[in-house]
């Protein structure tokens, strides 16, 4: 006589179970049990299955026996057994022992098998470059609702988005952080190689907007500030090779693909300032993520969903030569007003140098005078 078994495996708020497998053994052995697709016990299903939607769905032929299940794969930070099956409620959280007693009565177990997923905390929206382009798409109507899309409009859709992001990774209010990284000095080098496999080992930035050095040579590491300097100000230093143990500036070449950061002075500290080893903290900005595969999960803030969506319907259409209708183009404008306002950093007020260092008088901000 066949059985039917349903399960629901939901991931506790925030995760996501990804796209996991299953396979059915006979209780307690490692003997991989027969599981088919429809009640006459004629289709069977191949070992291991996806979970689909997070739900397991099969038929047994004989329903008296017990039957374990292993899991694995996607997001699950382990391959869980979730054993005699007929015992398991009809959906399985992963949830406080507490909360499943004091609600048995609603899910009908008070000791549920837990299933631990990974966390993805704080996400805006989660997509993948597929969904995006399948959004877009929709919107000028080159591909329907219930409709999948060609591998050439995914592969076309696809790079249309990377042309975009990379686009928005050279403008500053796009991107909604900067980064800061450490970094050890090494005496008496310069310059310093920036990127991939370089001498500081990082994403190459795309601009870097502050640092500052740390010495630790006391038991209380101190930090001074250094200014980020621009390429013809760096080229009127007439010593370049003058070395110090407090080192002020930096000046950044953007090369590619590997960029360069020049010290200055040099870093070489003496007996005064101590041996030990001083560590130079950037600010800077990364280029935005570029898709290199169609559906792995993006992980952006709130807002970068609609500004991706639209803006890319309006680059597609621009492709196709497809005319856009008014509301769509003020949808997309409207979406990166929003994500540049939210992503504007003020600035602190400064005083022009020149109006601090007159030989005889200083301005005064509070008389609008000049006076000592």
């Amino acid at each position: 006589m066949s059985r039917y078994f349903t399960v629901n495996i939901i991931p506790p708020e925030g995760g996501i179970l990804g796209d996991c497998i299953y396979q059915v053994f006979y209780h307690g052995t490692q003997t991989p049990a027969p599981v088919y697709s429809n009640q006459e016990c004629t289709s069977q299903i191949t070992a291991p299955a996806n979970v689909f939607n997070n739900n397991i769905t099969f038929y047994v032929v004989d329903g008296a026996l017990e039957y374990d299940i292993l899991l694995g794969g996607g997001n699950l930070t382990k391959t869980p057994l979730l054993e005699n099956i007929w015992t398991l409620p009809g959906t399985i959280w992963e949830l406080s022992s507490v909360y499943w007693e004091n609600n048995s009565n609603v899910w009908g177990a008070t000791n549920p098998y837990t299933v631990s997923t990974q966390i993805v905390a704080n996400v805006g929206q989660l997509y993948t470059g597929e969904d995006l382009v399948r959004a877009s798409m929709r919107l000028i109507q080159v591909s329907a609702v219930d409709t999948d899309l060609t591998a050439s409009e995914l592969k076309d859709g696809i790079e249309s988005l990377n042309r975009m992001l990379d686009s928005w990774s050279v403008d500053e209010l796009m991107l909604y952080q900067v980064i800061r990284e450490t970094f050890p000095l090494v005496p008496n080098q310069n310059p310093y190689s920036i990127g991939i496999g370089g001498d500081w080992n990082t994403v190459r930035p795309t601009k870097i907007v502050g640092a500052y050095l740390t010495l630790t040579n006391s038991s209380i590491p101190v930090d001074y500030p250094m200014q980020v300097l621009e390429f013809d100000d760096y080229n009127a230093i007439r010593l370049k090779t003058l070395s110090t143990n407090f080192p002020g500036y930096l000046y950044y070449q953007p090369s590619f693909p590997v960029a360069s950061a020049y010290i200055y002075p040099v870093y070489a500290p003496n007996a005064q300032s101590g041996t030990s080893p001083g560590t130079i903290t950037i600010t800077s900005w990364k280029p935005l993520p570029i898709i290199s595969d169609p559906t792995a999960y993006i992980e952006l803030p709130p807002g970068y969903w609609e500004a991706i969506v639209f803006n890319l319907a309006v680059r597609i259409a621009e492709e196709y030569q497809f005319d856009m209708r008014p509301t769509t183009v003020q949808l997309a404008v409207s979406a990166l007003k929003r994500l540049k306002r939210i992503n504007q950093r003020t600035q602190t007020l400064r005083t022009d140098v020149a109006l601090m260092n007159t030989s005889q008088l200083r301005y005064n901000i509070y008389s609008d005078g000049y006076g000592r």
